[in-house]
C-alpha cells in the first residue's frame, strides 16, 4: 500500500484516534513496512512451499519520511524443496495488481486484481487467459476465524510453531539484507 507516501503514520496532534505513528517505529512495532506487509506473503510462501533453508532480502528506505524505518524490501528465498520463492513488501506502491504468481514445469498460477488466472495442460480448460472461477468456497480467515475457534467452531488458525518458523525467517531476510548475504533462519 502507499502509507508512506500518503503519511499514514504520522503523528496528528491531539486526535489520539487517529495516531498511527508507532506503526512506523521498529522499537514499539518490532519491524518497518517489509515486515509488516511481507509477513502476510511469507505465510503464503511457506504454505505452499514448506521450509526456508535460506534467506536474504534488500531492505530500503527510501523518502526517510519515518526516520529509521524501512519502507520497501525485496525478499528471495531458497526453500528446502528446492523452490525459490521472492516476495516484496513496502509502504510505497501506488497500486498492488499483481499480488501473487507461481510459476512450475507444470503450470503457472497468478493472481491479478484479484482474480486468478491459471494455465496447466494437465487441466482442462485452464488456459490462463480468462479467470479461473472453479474454486471453493472462502473459509472463514483473520478475525473470523479466530471467532469461530473462541465459539468451538473448526478454524484454520496458524500455529505456534507455524507462527515461529516464519518469524525466524523474516528474521533471516532482515539479517540477509544488513549483512549482504544468505541466511538461514533460525
Amino acid at each position: 500500500h502507499s502509507g508512506a507516501l500518503g503519511g499514514w503514520f504520522d503523528a496528528k496532534p491531539n486526535d489520539p484516534a487517529t495516531d498511527w505513528r508507532w506503526m512506523a517505529d521498529p522499537a514499539v512495532a518490532g519491524c518497518g513496512a517489509f515486515g509488516d506487509l511481507g509477513t502476510h506473503l511469507l505465510d503464503i510462501l511457506m504454505w505452499l512451499m514448506g521450509e526456508v533453508e535460506t534467506a536474504t532480502a534488500s531492505i530500503k528506505t527510501l523518502t526517510h519520511r519515518y526516520e529509521g524505518c524501512d519502507e520497501a524490501g525485496e525478499g528471495l528465498l531458497r526453500f528446502k524443496n528446492g523452490a525459490i520463492g521472492t516476495l516484496a513488501g513496502a509502504w510505497l506502491d501506488v497500486a498492488n495488481p499483481v499480488s501473487l504468481e507461481v510459476c512450475g514445469t507444470e503450470g503457472h498460477a497468478t493472481i491479478i486484481s484479484g482474480q486468478l488466472y491459471f494455465q496447466s495442460k494437465k487441466v482442462e480448460g485452464a488456459d490462463g487467459k480468462q479467470p479461473w472461477t472453479q474454486l471453493p468456497a472462502a473459509a472463514p480467515a483473520g478475525f473470523e476465524a479466530f471467532l469461530d475457534a473462541l465459539l468451538g467452531k473448526p478454524a484454520a488458525l496458524v500455529g505456534v510453531r507455524e507462527a515461529a518458523q516464519r518469524v525466524a525467517v523474516m528474521e533471516a531476510m532482515y539479517q540477509g539484507s544488513a549483512k549482504g548475504k544468505w541466511v538461514a533462519p533460525k
